[in-house]
């Protein structure tokens, strides 16, 4: 148990001192591994099975060394994650990797009340000036993405001056010095005032002017605006019925729609980055938002937003056909208010407490 102690140790120095942490590893595995016990045994949080044979890796690289094997529809024990990485214990081996991807049916274990995906951002802020996003805290590492000034964006953390960003299933950064208007989050909601921002998330688009992308940034805009209101304690939000149905009278244009996998075009496309940015929102209000129903968009999920936390939306339940759908109930004793923004690649979907103006 001391090697595994020194191993564990040797591995989070190693993580701290990699620049290039492109989905976050060092930085979830610190906090993740706050909870281990003297043994350094981290606490289990999820349980998930595998849904193909693994191999279990000792870092979060595919081409790190073996620590062993998993057989297909076997159970993993979870206590963290990052972006791509499921970090997983096992009692011989100690700490391991395994691709997100690559497990399912994930749930919390008894007492454990966080819902799985979930990454809380801390602060919104809005770009000062024509700004780049880095794939590591390093301008001269590769540029991810660039913003031009009064971009709104939710950042995951503020680390040695950089805002550290979930981008897809990476992680990007921006100089804070870019960055004006920074909010944060209220640290609870009992802490929050009337306003107040209590939380948040980002998701980013393409902004390719080709018409069927041109299309699909409209319905972004348009679904944004139909679901930016304030709703009362005990109200049931339902995506399709105040957002849809999804056609050209409610002002939604034709875009590539994501179905099994693949994309084909259709009516609509677009809304469902919208539901995801929202579930993903709600998720870290787990302690009074109940989600009554959602639906992934197949084993892959879609790539705007960190495995396994996208939330697909725009098909009623006819017979034979899976609903499509985010549903979910306000169990605080306050309204909430969605408030989003659609700008310049960025959708930022910011919870607010209370009633605000509309």
């Amino acid at each position: 148990m001391r090697y595994k102690l020194l191993s564990l140790l040797l591995l989070l120095l190693t993580l701290s001192c990699c620049a290039a942490a492109d989905t976050g590893t060092a930085i979830c595995l610190e906090d993740f591994l706050a909870s281990a016990d003297a043994s350094g045994r981290p606490q289990i949080l999820y349980t998930g099975q595998t849904s193909v044979s693994l191999t279990k890796r000792s870092e979060a690289d595919a081409e790190s060394a073996s620590l062993g094997t998993l057989k297909a529809k076997e159970t993993v024990q979870i206590f963290g994650f990052d972006q791509t990485w499921l970090f997983c214990w096992d009692n011989d081996v100690g700490i391991y990797y395994i691709k997100r991807a690559n497990v399912v049916d994930i749930v919390p274990v008894a007492g454990n009340d966080v819902p799985y995906g979930v990454i809380p951002n801390r602060f919104v802020a809005v770009t000062a000036c024509d700004t780049t996003l880095y794939a590591s805290p390093d301008p001269e590492s590769e540029a991810l993405d660039t913003y031009p000034a009064d971009t709104r964006m939710s950042l995951w953390m503020i680390q040695d001056g950089w805002a550290v960003i979930p981008y897809k299933r990476l992680v990007g950064y921006l100089y804070v010095g870019d960055l004006k208007e920074l909010t944060p989050v209220a640290p609870s909601v009992e802490y929050a005032q009337d306003g107040d921002i209590i939380a948040a998330f980002t998701t980013f688009y393409s902004l390719k002017q080709t018409e069927l992308n041109i299309g699909r940034m409209e319905n972004i805009r348009v679904g944004c605006m139909y679901i930016s209101h304030s709703y009362e304690p005990g109200e049931e939000f339902d995506f399709n019925a105040i957002a849809g149905p999804y056609r050209a009278s409610r002002g939604y244009k034709p875009s590539p729609v994501l179905v099994d996998g693949g994309t084909v075009a259709g009516s609509g496309g677009g809304t469902c980055q919208v539901s995801t940015t929202l579930y993903n929102a709600l998720l870290q209000l787990y302690d009074g938002i109940t989600i009554l129903y959602r639906h992934a968009h197949g084993p892959g999920g879609a790539s705007y937003a960190p495995h396994g936390v996208d939330a697909a939306v725009g098909r009623n339940g006819d017979a034979g056909v899976i609903e499509l759908n985010l549903e979910f109930r306000n169990d605080f004793d306050f309204p909430i208010t969605i408030d989003s923004t659609v700008q310049n690649g960025s959708l930022c979907i910011c919870i607010r407490k209370g009633r605000v103006s509309e």
